[in-house]
């Protein structure tokens, strides 16, 4: 993303096109910078408008995810991702690196960290479930890019790429939290232990409530990733 001229004051006659590309590179800063994708395009905006841009010439906030992974790749000088749907999950999960945390109450680290020990603790219990496995890999990317509704932000960037049965599990986390938590009232506690998969579900919130061990021996997102695919295939 170096050489573009985001700082330019853009002119009547710019393409919206334009404008969002250059809000949407402008806002892939921030959130590289640890700010998320939402509130990173509406400073992104004030920056290069200089002024109000009307909602529909603003970037999505998947659409600035991309450009922070483009970011991120090319500081790493990475090869570019083969380009199937587990190489898509780890590029969206790969943006946790990006979440600060508290480092009190989060000692593991940024939210990258706190994922891969999620998928390991899911892993040591059912190391044969690959949409298990997956909702614990990506249950947090959301806080990427919309940290006020992450769940609904994880669903919006990577539901094209799970199953229905790891949305549901995905959905159902804030209500497993509760349980786990006891703090979930009776009708929804009802209706989460009326789903064959409660008990999955429960278990994913377990293990995000776990997950905060500094120095714990998580995979790398690639071994994660691996793991997955020779899921899939069988392996």
């Amino acid at each position: 993303m170096t050489g573009d001229d985001t700082s330019r004051q853009p002119r009547p006659d710019d393409p919206p096109d334009e404008l969002r590309r250059r809000i949407a590179i402008e806002a892939a800063r921030g959130v590289v910078r640890g700010t998320d994708a939402r509130r990173a395009v509406f400073r992104a905006a004030r920056r290069v408008a200089r002024g109000w841009v009307p909602d529909d010439r603003l970037p999505e906030p998947t659409e600035v995810c991309a450009e922070a992974r483009r970011e991120l790749d090319a500081a790493a000088s990475l090869q570019p991702l083969v380009g199937d749907r587990f190489d898509a999950l780890g590029a969206a999960v790969s943006l946790l690196a990006t979440v600060r945390q508290d480092p009190v109450k989060c000692p593991e680290g940024d939210a990258l960290e706190h994922s891969l020990q999620v998928f390991d603790l899911v892993h040591q219990e059912r190391p044969y479930d690959e949409e298990l496995l997956t909702a614990a890999l990506v249950h947090d990317v959301g806080r990427a890019i919309d940290r006020t509704n992450p769940i609904a932000a994880t669903l919006e960037a990577v539901g094209h790429l799970i199953t229905p049965r790891t949305r549901w599990l995905l959905e159902s986390l804030p209500a497993a939290r509760g349980h786990v938590e006891r703090t979930l009232g009776h009708r929804a506690r009802r209706r989460l232990e009326a789903h064959p998969d409660h008990l999955d579900a429960i278990l994913l919130a377990e293990a995000d409530r776990r997950a905060h061990q500094r120095g714990y021996p998580a995979p790398s997102l690639d071994e994660a990733v691996a793991t997955l695919r020779a899921l899939e295939a069988g392996g």
